[in-house]
C-alpha cells in the first residue's frame, strides 16, 4: 500500500480502520479461550442406537465370515 503524496488529513482516517479490527482479535481471542475450556473438559458419550448396532454388527460378524478368517 503506497501512502506516498496524501493530504496529512488522511493519517486519521487510516489510523481509524485499526481499532474495530483490533476488537474482533481480542473477541476470537477470548472465544478460543472459552472453546478450549470446552473442549478441554467435554465428555463424549455415543448414543444408544450406535452402540447397538456396533454390537449387533460383531455379533453377525462373529457368526459368519469374520470368525472364519
Amino acid at each position: 500500500m503506497t501512502l506516498k503524496g496524501l493530504p496529512s488529513t488522511y493519517n486519521k482516517d487510516l489510523q481509524e480502520d485499526k481499532e474495530p479490527l483490533f476488537d474482533a482479535v481480542d473477541n476470537i481471542s477470548a472465544s478460543l479461550k472459552i472453546a478450549e475450556g470446552v473442549i478441554a473438559t467435554m465428555e463424549v458419550k455415543a448414543p444408544h442406537f450406535f452402540v447397538r448396532r456396533v454390537l449387533i454388527y460383531a455379533l453377525r460378524c462373529m457368526e459368519t465370515k469374520c470368525a472364519k478368517r
